[in-house]
């Protein structure tokens, strides 16, 4: 929670500074994949749909894992029980080329789960700082409210956007 306090207070005062490199995303997502565990007493399954030909892209890789991680943690808190699935789309139809280096133009990362869900109504105000959908003394999960506000900022600081199929 500190720790997320700290990244907000830095990215208000646009002290947060992007560190490109080029990231094989299927070795990212291998290693991400690998970082999670079903949670005790859940009756929930993590699913991964990527291709094992995805390209190399220029980016910070700390602030995508963050995003990801965020959001993945976030199904997964959400869901009492069914599936979160993790999909990552190259929408340019870009892969690998011989040298293994072609870089993608655009990268679609998907988080869906079967989990309670956000009314439509909700959505533009949930990316806001310290909002909660359920924010009452008595709700059945905990959090600060900080987390979805830095996955747009660092979304939006590498040139992406984020948005809710319905």
């Amino acid at each position: 929670m500190i720790s997320s306090i700290l990244q907000a207070t830095q990215l208000e005062a646009e002290g947060v500074r992007v560190e490109r490199h080029e990231v094989s995303l299927k070795d990212f997502l291998d290693d991400l994949r690998s970082s999670y565990s079903i949670p005790l007493g859940k009756e929930l399954s993590v699913i991964w749909d990527y291709s094992l030909d995805l390209p190399v892209v220029h980016t910070d890789a700390e602030k995508l894992k963050h995003v990801l991680q965020n959001l993945i943690n976030n199904a997964i808190k959400f869901t009492p029980r069914g599936h979160v699935t993790v999909s990552v789309t190259c929408l340019n139809g870009a892969v690998k080329g011989e040298d293994g280096r072609q870089p993608a133009e655009a990268v679609e990362f998907k988080v869906a789960d079967t989990g309670i869900g956000i009314a439509k109504e909700f959505f533009p105000v949930i990316f806001e700082r310290f909002h909660q959908v359920d924010s009452t003394e008595t709700r059945h999960y905990g959090g600060v409210g900080i987390g979805l506000y830095i996955v747009k900022k660092f979304t939006e600081i590498l040139g992406g956007k984020i948005g809710q199929d319905v």
